[in-house]
Protein backbone atom coordinates (compact mmCIF):
# COMPACT_ATOMS: atom_id res chain seq x y z
CA UNK A 1 0.00 0.00 0.00
CA UNK A 2 1.77 3.62 -1.13
CA UNK A 3 2.26 6.52 1.27
CA UNK A 4 1.26 9.79 1.14
CA UNK A 5 3.14 11.93 -1.10
CA UNK A 6 4.27 9.15 -3.98
CA UNK A 7 4.21 8.97 -7.64
CA UNK A 8 3.84 5.58 -8.94
CA UNK A 9 4.60 6.29 -12.67
CA UNK A 10 5.08 3.58 -15.31
CA UNK A 11 6.32 3.43 -18.89
CA UNK A 12 2.63 3.68 -20.45
CA UNK A 13 -0.92 1.81 -20.38
CA UNK A 14 -0.51 0.25 -24.46
CA UNK A 15 2.01 -1.13 -26.68
CA UNK A 16 5.21 -3.12 -26.21
CA UNK A 17 6.84 -1.44 -23.35
CA UNK A 18 3.76 -0.35 -21.13
CA UNK A 19 3.67 -1.52 -17.52
CA UNK A 20 0.63 -3.79 -16.77
CA UNK A 21 0.31 -5.23 -13.31
CA UNK A 22 -1.78 -8.64 -13.55
CA UNK A 23 -3.80 -10.08 -10.69
CA UNK A 24 -2.28 -13.63 -11.09
CA UNK A 25 -4.01 -16.74 -11.48
CA UNK A 26 -3.86 -18.19 -7.49
CA UNK A 27 -5.28 -14.37 -6.64
CA UNK A 28 -7.26 -15.62 -3.10
CA UNK A 29 -11.06 -14.70 -3.70
CA UNK A 30 -12.90 -13.69 -0.25
CA UNK A 31 -16.66 -14.87 -0.56
CA UNK A 32 -19.44 -12.67 -0.91
CA UNK A 33 -20.97 -11.52 2.74
CA UNK A 34 -24.31 -10.95 2.14
CA UNK A 35 -26.78 -8.22 0.77
CA UNK A 36 -24.63 -5.35 1.47
CA UNK A 37 -20.99 -4.01 0.19
CA UNK A 38 -18.14 -6.13 0.16
CA UNK A 39 -16.58 -6.73 3.63
CA UNK A 40 -13.43 -5.96 4.72
CA UNK A 41 -11.04 -8.56 3.48
CA UNK A 42 -12.45 -8.02 0.02
CA UNK A 43 -11.87 -4.16 0.06
CA UNK A 44 -8.16 -5.43 -0.23
CA UNK A 45 -8.77 -7.75 -3.37
CA UNK A 46 -7.64 -4.60 -5.72
CA UNK A 47 -4.46 -4.62 -7.36
CA UNK A 48 -3.36 -1.17 -5.78
CA UNK A 49 -4.73 0.28 -2.08
CA UNK A 50 -4.55 3.85 -1.59
CA UNK A 51 -6.22 4.27 1.94
CA UNK A 52 -5.79 7.04 4.12
CA UNK A 53 -3.19 8.94 1.69
CA UNK A 54 -2.85 12.36 0.60
CA UNK A 55 -0.73 13.78 -2.41
CA UNK A 56 -0.74 10.45 -4.63
CA UNK A 57 -0.48 9.92 -8.26
CA UNK A 58 -1.04 6.46 -9.93
CA UNK A 59 -0.13 7.58 -13.63
CA UNK A 60 0.79 4.92 -17.20
CA UNK A 61 -0.41 1.43 -15.88
CA UNK A 62 -2.08 -1.19 -17.12
CA UNK A 63 -4.11 -3.03 -14.59
CA UNK A 64 -5.86 -6.25 -15.13
CA UNK A 65 -6.81 -9.35 -13.84
CA UNK A 66 -7.69 -12.89 -15.75
CA UNK A 67 -10.99 -12.76 -17.88
CA UNK A 68 -11.44 -16.60 -16.52
CA UNK A 69 -11.47 -15.48 -12.93
CA UNK A 70 -11.23 -11.98 -12.20
CA UNK A 71 -10.54 -10.62 -8.82
CA UNK A 72 -12.35 -7.63 -7.22
CA UNK A 73 -11.02 -4.77 -8.61
CA UNK A 74 -8.18 -2.86 -10.30
CA UNK A 75 -7.41 0.61 -7.72
CA UNK A 76 -9.31 1.04 -4.34
CA UNK A 77 -9.07 4.40 -3.06
CA UNK A 78 -10.77 5.05 0.69
CA UNK A 79 -10.35 8.27 2.72
CA UNK A 80 -7.77 9.78 0.18
CA UNK A 81 -7.06 13.68 -0.69
CA UNK A 82 -5.65 14.77 -3.70
CA UNK A 83 -5.22 11.27 -5.36
CA UNK A 84 -4.98 11.43 -9.18
CA UNK A 85 -5.59 8.46 -11.46
CA UNK A 86 -4.11 9.56 -14.75
CA UNK A 87 -3.71 7.39 -18.47
CA UNK A 88 -4.42 3.92 -16.83
CA UNK A 89 -5.80 0.76 -18.67
CA UNK A 90 -8.27 -0.70 -16.32
CA UNK A 91 -9.56 -3.91 -17.45
CA UNK A 92 -10.92 -7.54 -16.74
CA UNK A 93 -12.28 -7.00 -12.86
CA UNK A 94 -15.05 -8.88 -11.16
CA UNK A 95 -16.75 -5.41 -9.81
CA UNK A 96 -15.15 -2.29 -9.89
CA UNK A 97 -12.67 -1.22 -11.99
CA UNK A 98 -11.92 1.63 -9.98
CA UNK A 99 -13.31 2.42 -5.86
CA UNK A 100 -13.46 5.35 -4.11
CA UNK A 101 -15.22 6.34 -0.99
CA UNK A 102 -15.19 9.01 1.43
CA UNK A 103 -12.21 10.84 -0.19
CA UNK A 104 -11.34 14.50 -1.27
CA UNK A 105 -9.80 16.37 -4.29
CA UNK A 106 -9.70 12.77 -6.15
CA UNK A 107 -9.08 13.29 -10.40
CA UNK A 108 -9.52 10.22 -12.55
CA UNK A 109 -8.64 11.56 -16.02
CA UNK A 110 -7.96 10.23 -19.53
CA UNK A 111 -8.27 6.22 -18.29
CA UNK A 112 -10.18 3.09 -20.29
CA UNK A 113 -11.89 0.81 -17.90
CA UNK A 114 -13.21 -1.82 -19.86
CA UNK A 115 -15.38 -4.45 -18.64
CA UNK A 116 -14.10 -3.83 -15.28
CA UNK A 117 -17.76 -5.52 -13.96
CA UNK A 118 -17.95 -8.59 -15.23
CA UNK A 119 -20.31 -10.19 -12.44
CA UNK A 120 -23.36 -9.51 -10.63
CA UNK A 121 -23.37 -10.16 -6.65
CA UNK A 122 -25.30 -13.22 -5.55
CA UNK A 123 -27.82 -10.85 -4.39
CA UNK A 124 -28.09 -9.33 -7.68
CA UNK A 125 -26.70 -6.22 -7.45
CA UNK A 126 -24.62 -4.30 -10.33
CA UNK A 127 -21.70 -3.06 -9.61
CA UNK A 128 -19.92 -0.04 -11.52
CA UNK A 129 -16.81 0.08 -13.69
CA UNK A 130 -16.43 3.13 -11.60
CA UNK A 131 -18.29 2.56 -8.06
CA UNK A 132 -17.89 5.54 -5.88
CA UNK A 133 -19.54 6.74 -2.29
CA UNK A 134 -19.31 9.94 -0.47
CA UNK A 135 -17.21 11.87 -2.66
CA UNK A 136 -16.13 16.10 -2.48
CA UNK A 137 -14.47 18.30 -5.00
CA UNK A 138 -13.37 15.47 -7.37
CA UNK A 139 -13.48 15.54 -10.96
CA UNK A 140 -13.47 12.27 -13.75
CA UNK A 141 -12.73 13.70 -17.17
CA UNK A 142 -11.65 12.33 -20.65
CA UNK A 143 -12.27 8.65 -19.76
CA UNK A 144 -13.55 5.50 -21.96
CA UNK A 145 -16.10 3.71 -19.77
CA UNK A 146 -16.91 0.88 -21.59
CA UNK A 147 -18.27 -2.63 -21.54
CA UNK A 148 -19.28 -5.58 -23.58
CA UNK A 149 -18.85 -8.17 -21.17
CA UNK A 150 -21.58 -8.23 -17.59
CA UNK A 151 -24.21 -5.97 -17.25
CA UNK A 152 -22.25 -3.53 -15.04
CA UNK A 153 -23.49 0.45 -14.64
CA UNK A 154 -21.09 2.38 -16.08
CA UNK A 155 -20.40 4.97 -13.10
CA UNK A 156 -22.25 4.36 -9.99
CA UNK A 157 -22.06 6.43 -7.41
CA UNK A 158 -23.93 8.69 -4.77
CA UNK A 159 -23.34 11.11 -1.85
CA UNK A 160 -21.26 13.90 -3.92
CA UNK A 161 -20.65 17.48 -3.43
CA UNK A 162 -19.13 19.44 -5.89
CA UNK A 163 -18.25 16.21 -8.14
CA UNK A 164 -17.79 16.63 -11.97
CA UNK A 165 -18.08 14.27 -14.94
CA UNK A 166 -17.51 15.30 -17.77
CA UNK A 167 -15.68 14.74 -21.55
CA UNK A 168 -16.04 10.97 -20.80
CA UNK A 169 -17.43 8.46 -23.17
CA UNK A 170 -19.81 5.79 -21.62
CA UNK A 171 -20.82 2.92 -23.66
CA UNK A 172 -22.38 0.14 -21.06
CA UNK A 173 -24.69 -2.70 -21.59
CA UNK A 174 -26.74 -1.07 -18.50
CA UNK A 175 -26.73 2.74 -17.01
CA UNK A 176 -24.33 4.94 -17.95
CA UNK A 177 -24.76 6.92 -14.86
CA UNK A 178 -26.09 6.23 -11.68
CA UNK A 179 -26.41 8.13 -8.30
CA UNK A 180 -29.43 7.27 -6.81
CA UNK A 181 -31.32 7.67 -3.36
CA UNK A 182 -28.65 9.85 -1.71
CA UNK A 183 -28.43 13.59 -1.45
CA UNK A 184 -26.59 15.01 -4.17
CA UNK A 185 -24.97 18.66 -4.08
CA UNK A 186 -23.54 20.21 -7.06
CA UNK A 187 -23.00 17.48 -9.15
CA UNK A 188 -22.54 18.11 -12.52
CA UNK A 189 -22.42 15.82 -15.66
CA UNK A 190 -21.42 17.53 -19.09
CA UNK A 191 -20.07 17.24 -22.11
CA UNK A 192 -20.23 13.20 -22.42
CA UNK A 193 -21.41 10.67 -25.17
CA UNK A 194 -23.79 8.26 -23.04
CA UNK A 195 -24.83 5.37 -24.62
CA UNK A 196 -27.60 4.49 -21.67
CA UNK A 197 -29.55 6.03 -19.17
CA UNK A 198 -28.39 8.76 -16.45
CA UNK A 199 -30.35 7.53 -13.44
CA UNK A 200 -30.60 10.20 -10.68
CA UNK A 201 -33.94 9.42 -8.26
CA UNK A 202 -34.34 10.94 -4.80
CA UNK A 203 -38.12 10.62 -3.91
CA UNK A 204 -39.29 13.50 -1.48
CA UNK A 205 -38.14 16.78 -0.93
CA UNK A 206 -34.29 16.04 -0.13
CA UNK A 207 -31.98 19.07 1.73
CA UNK A 208 -31.94 22.31 -0.89
CA UNK A 209 -28.38 22.55 -2.01
CA UNK A 210 -27.69 25.58 -1.54
CA UNK A 211 -27.55 24.75 2.24
CA UNK A 212 -24.13 23.68 1.23
CA UNK A 213 -23.15 26.53 -0.80
CA UNK A 214 -24.93 24.96 -4.47
CA UNK A 215 -27.11 26.01 -7.06
CA UNK A 216 -28.05 22.72 -7.85
CA UNK A 217 -28.32 18.81 -7.20
CA UNK A 218 -27.53 17.91 -10.46
CA UNK A 219 -26.95 19.83 -13.48
CA UNK A 220 -27.16 17.53 -16.67
CA UNK A 221 -25.66 19.61 -19.96
CA UNK A 222 -24.28 19.45 -23.13
CA UNK A 223 -23.85 15.86 -23.60
CA UNK A 224 -24.56 13.31 -26.81
CA UNK A 225 -27.33 10.99 -25.16
CA UNK A 226 -28.64 8.78 -27.19
CA UNK A 227 -30.93 6.30 -24.66
CA UNK A 228 -34.92 7.14 -24.77
CA UNK A 229 -34.98 6.28 -21.41
CA UNK A 230 -32.84 9.31 -21.14
CA UNK A 231 -32.96 10.64 -17.75
CA UNK A 232 -34.30 8.73 -14.61
CA UNK A 233 -35.90 10.56 -11.69
CA UNK A 234 -37.67 12.29 -9.65
CA UNK A 235 -34.70 14.93 -8.48
CA UNK A 236 -35.42 18.25 -7.00
CA UNK A 237 -33.28 21.19 -7.82
CA UNK A 238 -32.53 18.78 -11.50
CA UNK A 239 -31.84 20.90 -14.82
CA UNK A 240 -31.11 19.27 -17.80
CA UNK A 241 -30.50 21.68 -20.70
CA UNK A 242 -28.23 22.50 -23.59
CA UNK A 243 -28.23 18.81 -24.34
CA UNK A 244 -28.49 16.93 -27.70
CA UNK A 245 -30.69 14.04 -26.87
CA UNK A 246 -30.83 11.85 -30.06
CA UNK A 247 -32.90 9.14 -29.56
CA UNK A 248 -31.85 5.82 -31.42
CA UNK A 249 -33.69 3.18 -29.17
CA UNK A 250 -37.15 2.53 -28.63
CA UNK A 251 -39.39 2.57 -25.63
CA UNK A 252 -38.66 5.12 -23.21
CA UNK A 253 -38.63 8.98 -21.77
CA UNK A 254 -36.63 11.54 -21.83
CA UNK A 255 -37.61 12.26 -18.26
CA UNK A 256 -39.23 9.99 -15.99
CA UNK A 257 -40.62 10.68 -12.36
CA UNK A 258 -40.71 7.56 -10.31
CA UNK A 259 -43.13 7.98 -7.61
CA UNK A 260 -42.49 10.52 -3.93
CA UNK A 261 -44.18 13.85 -3.42
CA UNK A 262 -41.60 16.36 -4.69
CA UNK A 263 -41.62 20.10 -4.86
CA UNK A 264 -39.00 20.58 -7.72
CA UNK A 265 -37.96 22.46 -8.82
CA UNK A 266 -37.10 20.92 -12.01
CA UNK A 267 -36.23 22.77 -15.39
CA UNK A 268 -36.04 21.39 -18.95
CA UNK A 269 -34.54 23.71 -21.06
CA UNK A 270 -32.87 24.21 -24.41
CA UNK A 271 -32.29 20.88 -25.22
CA UNK A 272 -32.31 19.76 -28.81
CA UNK A 273 -34.20 15.85 -28.34
CA UNK A 274 -34.82 13.96 -31.40
CA UNK A 275 -37.15 10.93 -32.02
CA UNK A 276 -38.97 11.24 -29.28
CA UNK A 277 -40.35 7.68 -28.46
CA UNK A 278 -43.24 7.45 -25.69
CA UNK A 279 -42.89 10.67 -24.48
CA UNK A 280 -40.99 13.46 -22.90
CA UNK A 281 -41.88 14.44 -19.52
CA UNK A 282 -43.86 11.09 -18.13
CA UNK A 283 -44.77 10.18 -14.04
CA UNK A 284 -46.50 7.13 -12.92
CA UNK A 285 -46.90 7.65 -9.12
CA UNK A 286 -46.69 10.18 -6.24
CA UNK A 287 -46.39 13.87 -6.66
CA UNK A 288 -44.23 16.37 -8.73
CA UNK A 289 -44.30 19.87 -8.79
CA UNK A 290 -42.36 22.57 -10.32
CA UNK A 291 -41.41 21.17 -13.68
CA UNK A 292 -40.59 23.62 -16.38
CA UNK A 293 -39.96 22.27 -20.03
CA UNK A 294 -39.21 25.80 -21.92
CA UNK A 295 -37.28 26.48 -25.08
CA UNK A 296 -36.60 23.13 -26.37
CA UNK A 297 -36.56 21.92 -29.99
CA UNK A 298 -38.23 18.25 -29.98
CA UNK A 299 -38.66 15.86 -32.80
CA UNK A 300 -40.87 13.04 -32.28
CA UNK A 301 -40.49 9.73 -33.85
CA UNK A 302 -43.20 6.90 -34.95
CA UNK A 303 -43.56 5.00 -31.89
CA UNK A 304 -46.22 3.03 -32.66
CA UNK A 305 -48.37 1.22 -30.05
CA UNK A 306 -45.93 3.05 -27.64
CA UNK A 307 -47.06 6.77 -27.95
CA UNK A 308 -48.02 8.36 -24.56
CA UNK A 309 -49.19 11.99 -24.71
CA UNK A 310 -45.82 14.15 -25.05
CA UNK A 311 -46.32 15.27 -21.03
CA UNK A 312 -48.09 12.84 -18.97
CA UNK A 313 -49.64 13.38 -16.38
CA UNK A 314 -52.16 11.35 -15.19
CA UNK A 315 -54.75 13.74 -12.71
CA UNK A 316 -54.85 17.51 -11.34
CA UNK A 317 -53.98 16.24 -7.60
CA UNK A 318 -50.51 14.92 -8.55
CA UNK A 319 -49.22 18.03 -10.53
CA UNK A 320 -48.48 21.52 -9.85
CA UNK A 321 -46.88 24.09 -11.81
CA UNK A 322 -46.07 22.39 -14.79
CA UNK A 323 -45.19 24.84 -17.32
CA UNK A 324 -44.56 24.45 -21.29
CA UNK A 325 -43.35 27.25 -23.11
CA UNK A 326 -41.62 28.70 -26.05
CA UNK A 327 -41.11 24.90 -27.37
CA UNK A 328 -40.89 23.86 -31.10
CA UNK A 329 -42.48 20.20 -31.57
CA UNK A 330 -42.59 18.41 -34.33
CA UNK A 331 -44.53 14.86 -34.83
CA UNK A 332 -44.59 12.77 -37.66
CA UNK A 333 -47.89 13.31 -39.91
CA UNK A 334 -47.66 9.52 -39.61
CA UNK A 335 -48.93 10.01 -36.19
CA UNK A 336 -49.67 13.10 -34.75
CA UNK A 337 -48.99 13.52 -31.00
CA UNK A 338 -51.29 14.78 -28.04
CA UNK A 339 -49.35 16.98 -26.15
CA UNK A 340 -50.92 16.22 -22.20
CA UNK A 341 -54.13 15.19 -21.07
CA UNK A 342 -57.35 16.94 -21.22
CA UNK A 343 -59.24 14.78 -18.55
CA UNK A 344 -59.13 15.16 -14.81
CA UNK A 345 -57.98 18.60 -14.20
CA UNK A 346 -54.47 18.47 -15.83
CA UNK A 347 -54.99 21.76 -18.00
CA UNK A 348 -55.63 23.53 -14.73
CA UNK A 349 -52.16 22.71 -13.24
CA UNK A 350 -50.24 23.12 -16.78
CA UNK A 351 -49.27 26.56 -18.26
CA UNK A 352 -48.98 26.14 -22.12
CA UNK A 353 -48.27 28.53 -24.15
CA UNK A 354 -46.01 29.85 -27.08
CA UNK A 355 -45.46 26.92 -28.44
CA UNK A 356 -45.29 25.98 -32.00
CA UNK A 357 -46.58 22.63 -32.45
CA UNK A 358 -46.72 20.04 -35.81
CA UNK A 359 -48.92 17.34 -35.85
CA UNK A 360 -49.53 18.22 -31.54
CA UNK A 361 -53.17 18.31 -30.57
CA UNK A 362 -55.11 19.11 -27.66
CA UNK A 363 -52.99 22.55 -26.81
CA UNK A 364 -55.00 25.27 -25.55
CA UNK A 365 -55.24 28.80 -26.77
CA UNK A 366 -52.07 30.84 -26.98
CA UNK A 367 -49.88 28.22 -28.89
CA UNK A 368 -49.03 28.15 -32.37
CA UNK A 369 -50.54 24.78 -34.32
CA UNK A 370 -49.62 23.72 -37.47
CA UNK A 371 -47.01 26.87 -38.29
CA UNK A 372 -43.80 24.95 -39.77
CA UNK A 373 -40.19 25.91 -37.80
CA UNK A 374 -38.23 26.91 -40.82
CA UNK A 375 -34.50 25.50 -39.24
CA UNK A 376 -31.70 26.27 -41.93
CA UNK A 377 -31.72 22.00 -42.56
CA UNK A 378 -28.19 22.25 -43.62
CA UNK A 379 -25.12 21.13 -41.47
CA UNK A 380 -24.21 19.39 -38.12
CA UNK A 381 -26.84 18.58 -35.63
CA UNK A 382 -27.84 19.95 -33.14
CA UNK A 383 -26.13 23.36 -35.12
CA UNK A 384 -26.61 24.94 -37.17
CA UNK A 385 -28.88 22.68 -38.50
CA UNK A 386 -31.46 23.32 -35.86
CA UNK A 387 -31.09 27.40 -35.51
CA UNK A 388 -33.77 28.97 -36.91
CA UNK A 389 -33.30 30.39 -41.15
CA UNK A 390 -33.88 34.36 -41.74
CA UNK A 391 -37.51 33.96 -42.11
CA UNK A 392 -38.45 31.18 -39.79
CA UNK A 393 -41.72 31.32 -37.98
CA UNK A 394 -39.77 31.19 -34.76
CA UNK A 395 -38.24 34.34 -34.37
CA UNK A 396 -39.66 36.87 -31.68
CA UNK A 397 -42.70 34.79 -30.88
CA UNK A 398 -41.88 33.48 -27.37
CA UNK A 399 -42.91 35.06 -24.34
CA UNK A 400 -40.17 35.98 -22.00
CA UNK A 401 -39.89 33.71 -18.94
CA UNK A 402 -37.96 34.64 -16.05
CA UNK A 403 -34.43 32.41 -15.86
CA UNK A 404 -34.67 28.76 -14.33
CA UNK A 405 -34.60 28.26 -10.97
CA UNK A 406 -30.51 29.11 -10.76
CA UNK A 407 -28.40 30.87 -13.65
CA UNK A 408 -28.54 34.09 -15.93
CA UNK A 409 -31.97 35.06 -17.92
CA UNK A 410 -32.61 33.75 -20.97
CA UNK A 411 -30.24 35.88 -23.69
CA UNK A 412 -33.05 37.63 -26.24
CA UNK A 413 -31.46 39.75 -28.96
CA UNK A 414 -35.17 40.71 -30.42
CA UNK A 415 -38.34 42.08 -28.95
CA UNK A 416 -39.32 38.64 -28.02
CA UNK A 417 -37.36 35.31 -27.49
CA UNK A 418 -37.29 32.88 -30.62
CA UNK A 419 -39.03 29.62 -30.10
CA UNK A 420 -36.99 26.16 -29.77
CA UNK A 421 -33.76 25.89 -28.06
CA UNK A 422 -31.17 28.37 -30.35
CA UNK A 423 -31.90 32.33 -29.95
CA UNK A 424 -31.39 33.81 -33.22
CA UNK A 425 -28.22 35.99 -33.43
CA UNK A 426 -26.86 34.41 -30.35
CA UNK A 427 -24.00 31.72 -31.21
CA UNK A 428 -24.81 28.28 -29.61
CA UNK A 429 -21.83 26.84 -27.21
CA UNK A 430 -19.27 24.53 -28.81
CA UNK A 431 -20.45 20.65 -28.61
CA UNK A 432 -17.12 19.55 -27.93
CA UNK A 433 -18.38 16.10 -26.97
CA UNK A 434 -15.88 13.27 -26.83
CA UNK A 435 -16.05 11.17 -29.95
CA UNK A 436 -17.35 7.44 -29.83
CA UNK A 437 -14.36 5.78 -30.51
CA UNK A 438 -11.90 8.53 -28.61
CA UNK A 439 -9.39 6.44 -26.41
Amino acid sequence: MPKSGVTIEGAGAAGPTATRLVASDAWPLTPEVGPGEESGDERREYLIALNRVQGVTVRGLALSSPATRPITGGVHCRDGKAVALEDLVVRDFRWNGLRLEFSEGVTVARCLIENASRTKKKNGQEGGLIRTRWLKACRFTGNRIVSTVGNGYGYKGGGHEGVRLDHNVIDTAYFAVESAFESEYGLEIDHNHLTRCISVPKPGPGENPKARGYDYAVWIHHNLLTDSDTVEGPRNHLRLSDNHILIDKPGGRVYTHHGGNCPGPVSIDHNVIEGVDRAVVWMNEGRADGISLVHNTITCADAKDRADFLVSAYSADRIRDWVVRNNVIVAPDAQPRKLFPTERGVPTRITATHNLLVNVTGAPDGNFPGAKPGFRGVGAKPWPFYQSADASFCLDRGTKLPPPFWGKPFEVRGEAPDLGAAESGVEPPPWDVPAAKAP
